[in-house]
């Protein structure tokens, strides 16, 4: 069926080129344009395990997770030093953003996509061991954060956010096996915010995220492991399954096998992601031809651009995360590993545009597009200017190479009570590089 689409896409696109042939022919004419290397490796078992962790703003001291620890591995950026964010973003206009996206390529789905946010640390809390067992729903308040509302979800789409990523962790809502059957009411509130997005006229990603404990077993048990994986992802399949292309399922968050090694844990990441993309397309409705993100080896430039292989699928879309350098947005002073305060140098703009650059040359250039699925900085112990430099930049550089940026929150950048940002002139930063792009 795919293939017979393919066929009636290529031959319309011949009958519409001969038209155009034959209407400049005719002495019409239509005048048109042409319309890296840090390793950020946020190891998911280390924030399952306890992770990075610190007090929420306003909370009192509530625990919940922050940017997940990472290595890093320093390389030359080969691109020339910037000293400023980029002013030659290529403009896209708002009537493009709102055409529909059926029949386009990927790469123009992912460029509708316009900037992102994450609804992080509120439907992704992961063993709770403090909560009763009749207290289930309270892990969306476990790490600190008020639970998510139709205002929030509104404020975000009033700011010009036109895509929202909805990490979720299952683990703790699922019965044991065989049946893994996913608690109901969890599955029913997921499904509210999702609605509640798609109400606001935003693209959604659905995934499955701090799910590290048990996936990376399929590197000692596969079939049981993903005996799992198949009956979580079946179930969403099953209930989302009416759902248009702005919905977006997203195979995994931050995964690796760290005792196959990188290149056996690689082609052990690409076998899952294909079975997932098979899956999915098998499931009924309209999962046939469902956007699918597809995570990269523990969304690590570096890792993945080394190893990561997707499947022939002309509806996947790679994901990466980008917390680098580590030493600045993920480091505070107590950290041993290594501390930077400020950001903005000759040298960090340049490596950023390197590590852009390195992605757009493995896939974007080969027919798969990006998503930058979380970047973000912790505000502790950091200049607040080079926050906000940093988070403009990150997100202007992914747009520069048609990425879409999805930019982290786990409740520090925007108060989800109040509905404003935590820091001053975060917001004006952010809606210079949206006009930007438009």
């Amino acid at each position: 069926m795919r293939q017979i689409k393919k066929m009636k896409n290529m031959i319309c696109l011949f009958l519409a080129a001969s038209l155009i042939c034959c209407i400049t022919a005719c002495g019409i004419q239509n005048a048109g344009g042409d319309s890296g290397a840090a390793s950020n490796v946020p190891t998911e078992s280390d924030a399952a395990a306890g992770g990075v962790k610190a007090s929420l703003p306003g909370t009192g001291g509530a625990e919940r997770e922050t940017i997940p620890a990472q290595s890093q591995t320093e390389q030359e950026a080969s691109a020339q030093p910037q000293t400023g964010l980029v002013t030659s973003v290529q403009s896209q206009s708002e009537t493009a953003r709102q055409l529909s996206v059926t029949g386009q390529s990927a790469q123009a789905f992912v460029e509708n996509l316009g900037v992102g946010w994450n609804l992080g640390n509120t439907l992704d809390p992961v063993d709770c061991t403090w909560l009763a067992d009749n207290m289930e729903m309270e892990y969306e308040t476990a790490w600190g954060n008020p639970k998510a509302t139709k205002e929030l979800i509104h404020y975000i789409k009033s700011e010009g956010f036109t895509t929202i990523r909805i990490p979720v962790t299952w683990k703790n809502h699922v019965d044991a096996a065989p049946a893994y059957t996913i608690h109901k009411q969890w599955l029913d509130r997921v499904q509210q915010v999702v609605d509640w997005c798609r109400e606001e006229d935003l693209y959604v990603i659905l995934n499955i995220h701090h799910e590290s404990s048990w996936l990376t077993n399929a590197s000692k048990d596969y079939e049981q492991t993903m005996a799992q994986y198949r009956a979580i992802w079946t179930q969403l399949a099953a209930r989302f399954q009416d759902y248009d292309e702005h919905l977006i399922f997203e195979s995994m968050n931050e995964i690796g096998f760290d005792d196959l090694g990188d290149v056996k844990g690689c082609e052990l990441q690409n076998r899952i992601n294909a079975e997932f993309t098979e899956l999915i397309r098998t499931s009924g409705g309209k999962n046939s031809d469902r956007y699918l993100l597809l995570a990269g080896y523990w969304t690590d430039i570096d890792k993945t651009c080394a190893g990561s292989v997707l499947p022939e699928d002309d509806r996947v879309i790679l994901s990466v995360h980008y917390y680098s350098p580590a030493t600045f947005a993920i480091a505070d002073r107590s950290s041993a590993w290594g501390y930077q305060e400020t950001w903005g140098t000759d040298a960090d703009f340049a490596y950023l545009d390197g590590q852009m650059r390195k992605l757009k040359e493995h896939f974007t250039d080969k027919g798969t597009p990006v998503i930058i699925g979380e970047f973000a900085a912790t505000h502790t112990d950091k200049d607040a200017e080079s926050v906000v430099r940093y988070t403009a930049a990150v997100m202007e550089y992914a747009l520069r190479y048609h990425f879409c940026p999805i930019w982290w929150d786990n409740g520090q950048e925007i108060d989800r009570t109040a509905l404003r940002y935590r820091l001053e002139g975060m917001q004006e930063a952010i809606h210079t590089v949206m006009k930007s792009d438009n």
